[in-house]
């Protein structure tokens, strides 16, 4: 009989073969459906960017050119690109004549819903058609491109939409790639846990096998067939459910949108890798799994006890965090994930291997100082087979690292929201070169006479202010408008002109001098405007601690330093009513020019903090069910894998409720220990990750949740456990 033979005769003549090859299947199909999921990530944010590439890519060149700015509208982001001539883009679609206007579907369908001077205004031209999902980030996007006469952008600089996207799409890939790692191996932890379900039964089968003279090859052979039945089946099954699963996943929104369904297709060679090399992987860990049986059947057929774990187990975890910090130096210097993920691998599978020494440890500890029955037994149980009783905790354990390292990063990111310009929450304002600041100062006031909205225009120029100990960020404004347009508490505006700054910077005008600013550098060989000697520095009242560092500078103590640099023109919309119609004023004075506020910075952070929200949400979720599915397995196949002891222990008169305790007792005492140490493990590696981001981040008390929550799964899990003791105690003793 061949093994293949053999291992369909087992299958067929004995029940609890067929439920663990049943259960193996379905552990192997949610793995394989994940790991697919998971490793089109990557392709579905480039593919998002390959097909909007075209929108943030300024250009100007003989043929014309184009211009990407971010643009905002009842909460929403427009991405608004705007053309002069026939510039050369790529991938893109046929842009606009002069005075013609593409827009994206759901920009369409907006500008007919608002009121004119609200949207549909901003775009002055006359829509010639619509832009097709093909060339949009995603089917929701607001994308607006408008055609202007030759020359008309030539002096406009573009926005940050392109460093937005960019920013997106690496978060994405990072987030997807560290997914990929984490949830991948508390799958293949379900697999294990269900493919020993009849461990014991299966050694002891196959021992008596080779005592029979079946030969090393035939043994392995029986198992590689049997396990390749539930590995085929299961990653056949995976693969067919990654289809349906996309479905889902295109309505998970990220960036401001949802996705295509063609953005989550694996490509061929995934589908082949993961086909192949799960069945592959599982197969092999059987086989490696029959060390025992094929060199001393003896040993495994009489259940001898096995050898306790060595203590240089814990020199895994020093290996892995050094790799791991390797991984952060080489992420930092040139950017490649590779090496990180891998070192990551390299962390989560650290557990595995130091979790046996931890249980075998706390087993000697409680069998040696206790004596309550249940505890005792939970004891021996814990020292004479470590490796089975962490396997109930080592799901747990996982899921308890990526909770606490999630738990860690996303303070860590929420603590980077805020911030903006010195400008109230209300306030529009577009950067320009101060040469050109009161022409396009008096554009934007004749546009809102015009449109009908009330608002107040201001200008502030932006400099530095150095003094012979410092220098420092300011804005050359008077204090009338600074108080209309400013978050700076600036107090009364009487007296002589001055500089205003937190009393904390310590300022003196003696020696002081002012430097117009282009863009966000100081222009080094530019002289400096001295500060008349004598002028006074008064202090702000209740400043906002965004702003310790601001300085405010009176326009008649610097006359000469207006023309040159870069000005700042805020717009204080009178009241929210006028808002939209005062952003419209300005876009249609201002044509290419980003229109800016604090609510347009605020509004992207809250639109990435949800993202990152939902997706830890979504990641825990799916961890903790795969550890409680993985505990709940565990927990029953310890009490199959002992049905002969706990036969033995019902026969000689013990209670089953000691048998449950003891069960509870030797799944929580190293969940408890280990989950602390996954808990600690996490935090550290969350705040190595911040650091790629130079982030700073703090421990959160939510942290210790995980701990807790994992606790409680694993105890919760051995629940499982209860049905089969009670069947054990059922059957006759003479069966086993």
């Amino acid at each position: 009989m061949n093994p293949v033979q053999l291992a369909v005769r087992v299958l067929r003549g004995d029940p609890r073969t067929r439920v663990s090859a049943v259960l193996t299947a379905l552990g192997i199909a949610v793995g394989t459906a994940l790991v697919v999921l998971l490793s089109t990530l990557p392709n579905a944010a480039d593919a998002r960017t390959e097909r909007s590439s075209w929108q943030y890519a300024d250009r100007t060149g003989a043929a014309g050119t184009s211009v990407s700015t971010s643009d905002f509208v009842r909460g929403e982001q427009i991405t608004r690109v705007d053309v002069a001539g026939n510039p050369d883009a790529p991938g893109a679609p046929r842009f606009p004549a002069p005075g013609q206007v593409l827009l994206s579907p759901r920009l369409a369908e907006l500008s007919g819903q608002l009121p004119p001077g609200d949207l549909a205004e901003r775009f002055p031209g006359q829509v010639v058609g619509t832009i097709t999902d093909d060339y949009l980030r995603y089917p929701e996007q607001l994308v607006a491109v408008v055609g202007h006469q030759p020359g008309a952008l030539d002096a406009v600089e573009g926005g940050s939409a392109a460093y937005q996207a960019a920013e997106q799409d690496f978060l994405l890939k990072f987030l997807a790639w560290v997914g990929l790692v984490l949830l991948a191996v508390p799958s293949l932890v379900l697999v294990a846990s269900a493919s020993r379900l009849t461990a014991a039964r299966r050694e002891r089968r196959l021992a008596a096998l080779r005592l029979a003279g079946a030969t090393p090859g035939q043994v392995v052979g029986a198992v590689a067939a049997e396990t390749a039945f539930a590995a085929v089946a299961g990653a056949a099954l995976g693969l067919l459910l990654g289809w349906p699963l996309r479905l889902l996943v295109i309505h998970v929104p990220w960036g401001g949108g949802t996705w295509l369904a063609a953005d989550f297709t694996p490509s061929l060679a995934t589908v082949a890798g993961v086909g192949l090399g799960v069945p592959v992987l599982v197969v092999a860990a059987a086989v490696l799994g029959l060390r025992r049986v094929v060199r001393a059947p003896v040993g495994a057929a009489m259940a001898h006890r096995k050898k306790a774990p060595k203590a240089w187990r814990l020199l895994a975890i020093v290996a892995a965090g050094a790799f791991f910090l390797f991984g952060l130096a080489t992420a930092k210097d040139g950017g490649n994930l590779v090496v990180l993920m891998a070192s990551l691998a390299g962390v989560v599978l650290s557990a595995s291997v130091v979790g046996p020494w931890l249980t075998a440890s706390l087993g000697t500890l409680f069998s040696t100082l206790w004596r309550r029955p249940s505890t005792l037994l939970a004891g021996r149980r814990l020292r004479d087979d470590p490796k089975a009783a962490y396997r109930s905790a080592s799901g747990v354990v996982l899921a308890v690292f990526v909770g606490s390292m999630a738990l860690t990063l996303l303070p860590g990111f929420e603590s980077q929201s805020g911030g903006g310009r010195s400008f109230q929450d209300s306030v529009l304002y577009v950067d320009v070169p101060s040469a050109q600041a009161q022409q396009q100062r008096q554009r934007i006031t004749d546009q809102l006479a015009r449109s009908g909205a009330s608002a107040v225009v201001a200008s502030a120029t932006r400099v530095t202010v150095r003094t012979p100990e410092n220098s420092h960020s300011a804005l050359v404004i008077s204090c009338p408008e600074a108080a209309q347009v400013s978050r700076m508490a600036v107090g009364s505006c009487a007296g002589p002109p001055s500089v205003r700054a937190d009393p904390s910077l310590e300022l003196s005008t003696a020696g002081m001098t002012v430097v117009p600013t282009g863009g966000y550098g100081v222009s080094a060989d530019v002289p400096g405007v001295p500060v008349p000697a004598g002028a006074p520095v008064r202090p702000f009242g209740g400043q906002d601690p965004d702003l310790v560092d601001s300085v405010i500078v009176d326009p008649a103590l610097v006359p000469d330093v207006l023309g040159s640099g870069e000005t700042t023109l805020a717009v204080a919309p009178a009241s929210d009513a006028d808002r939209e119609r005062v952003r419209t004023a300005m876009t249609v004075a201002a044509p290419g020019a980003e229109i800016n506020s604090r609510e347009l910075v605020l509004g992207e952070q809250r639109t990435m903090l949800s993202d990152l929200r939902r997706v830890t949400a979504i990641g825990l979720v799916i961890a903790s069910v795969l550890a409680g599915c993985s505990a709940a397995i565990t927990a029953a196949s310890s009490v199959v894998d002992r049905r002969r002891t706990f036969g033995a222990l019902i026969a000689a008169g013990t209670p089953l409720r000691v048998l449950a305790r003891a069960l509870r007792t030797e799944a929580a005492l190293p969940a408890l220990v280990a989950t602390i140490g996954a808990g600690a493990g996490g935090v550290a590696v969350g705040f190595g990750m911040l650091s790629l981001f130079d982030i700073e981040g703090a421990i959160s008390p939510w942290v210790f949740a995980p701990v807790a929550l994992g606790v409680l799964v694993a105890v919760l899990a051995t629940s499982a456990s209860g049905p089969m003791l009670r069947r054990v105690s059922a059957e006759p003793f003479a069966e086993e």
